[in-house]
C-alpha cells in the first residue's frame, strides 16, 4: 500500500474518532438538556400547585377570619345583653329595696333577687377572665391533694341551691362515689376541676326541666379517674359537639336565645380538662339526655 493511501486511511480513521466522540457529547448534552426541561417542566408544575394550595389557604384564612369577626360581635352583643339582664335587677330591686314603705317580705325576696343577681353577673365575669387567661397563656397548674368527696358534696350543696333559684325544685340531684370510703384524695388542681364540673352541672341545669341530674365519677381502664354529668334534658346530635366545643358557640340557634348564655361553658370545661391533663367527651340523643364526661389521669395522694 502506498504511503499516501495510508496517510488517507489515517486521516480518515482519526476523522471518525473525533465525530463519534463529537457524537456522543452531543448525545449527552441533549440527553442533559432533555432532563433539565423535564426538571424546569416539573418545577412549574409543582410551583401552580403551590400557588393553587396557597390560594386556597389564603381564601380559607379569608373565611375563618370572616367567621371569627362574627362570632366576635355576636359575642359582645349577646354579653352586653348578659350582663345588663342582672345589672338591672340589681338596679330596679336595689331602689325598691330603699323604699321605707315597703312590706319586710317584699324586702327579704327582693334581697335574693339581688344576690342572684349578683351570683349570674359574678359567674359571667369570672368566665370572662378564664378565657382571657386561656388566650393570654398565663393559666397555670397547681397541684395538691384534692378530696373528691368533699368536692362533690360542695358541688351537691351549690346545683341544689341554684335549681331553687331559678325556679327548677322538681329536678333531682344524684352523686354517685364509686370509692366508698369516707376520704378519697388524688393529686390535681382543685380550682380547674371544681371550674370544669361546674360549667358542666351548670349546663345540665340549664337545659334540663325536670328528672334526674346525676353527679359522679368511675375509675377508668388506663389510669384514669373519669368524672361524669347526666342529665336528662333536651340531648343533641354528636355530630353538633364540635361546634358547641367552640368559643361563643352553643348548639343550636334556637337554644341560644332561648336559654341564653355567653357559649363559653363547654369551652372552658375542656380547656380546664386538658390543662390537667385530660379529655372531655360526651354522649348524647337528642330528647333523651345527655352524659359529658372528664378522664383525667388517676394520680393518688
Amino acid at each position: 500500500m502506498s504511503m499516501p493511501s495510508v496517510l488517507v486511511i489515517a486521516v480518515l480513521a482519526m476523522l471518525c474518532v473525533v465525530l463519534f466522540a463529537a457524537f456522543r457529547r452531543a448525545k449527552q448534552k441533549n440527553s442533559e438538556l432533555q432532563k433539565a426541561h423535564s426538571s424546569t417542566v416539573e418545577n412549574n408544575d409543582q410551583l401552580v400547585k403551590e400557588i393553587e394550595r396557597v390560594k386556597e389557604e389564603l381564601q380559607l384564612t379569608r373565611l375563618k377570619a370572616g367567621e371569627s369577626d362574627r362570632l366576635k360581635a355576636a359575642f359582645l352583643s349577646n354579653m352586653s345583653h348578659e350582663l345588663r339582664t342582672p345589672l338591672h335587677a340589681i338596679m330596679g330591686f336595689a331602689g325598691l329595696i330603699a323604699n321605707p314603705t315597703l312590706p319586710e317580705e317584699d324586702k327579704v325576696a327582693y334581697a335574693k333577687i339581688i344576690n342572684h343577681s349578683v351570683d349570674a353577673l359574678l359567674q359571667i365575669i369570672s368566665d370572662i377572665f378564664d378565657i382571657s387567661q386561656f388566650e393570654s397563656g398565663l393559666t397555670n397548674i397547681d397541684i395538691e391533694s384534692v378530696n373528691i368527696h368533699e368536692l362533690l358534696d360542695a358541688l351537691e350543696t351549690w346545683v341544689n341551691h341554684e335549681k331553687t333559684e331559678v325556679g327548677k325544685e322538681e329536678i333531682d340531684v344524684k352523686i354517685v362515689k364509686a370509692s366508698h370510703g369516707t376520704s378519697f384524695n388524688i393529686q390535681t388542681d382543685a380550682y380547674k376541676l371544681k371550674r370544669a364540673l361546674n360549667h358542666l352541672v351548670g349546663n345540665a341545669l340549664k337545659y334540663s326541666n325536670d328528672g334526674i341530674i346525676e353527679i359522679g365519677y368511675i375509675f377508668g381502664e388506663k389510669d384514669t379517674i373519669d368524672f361524669y354529668v347526666k342529665d336528662e334534658g333536651i340531648g343533641f346530635e354528636n355530630d353538633k359537639m364540635e361546634l358547641m366545643l367552640s368559643q361563643f358557640r352553643q348548639g343550636d340557634e334556637g337554644p341560644t336565645r332561648q336559654y341564653g348564655g355567653l357559649g363559653l361553658g363547654l369551652t372552658l370545661a375542656q380547656k380546664f380538662a386538658t390543662m390537667l391533663q385530660g379529655c372531655l367527651w360526651a354522649k348524647s340523643q337528642p330528647e333523651n339526655g345527655s352524659t359529658f364526661f372528664i378522664s383525667i389521669p388517676y394520680k393518688k395522694q
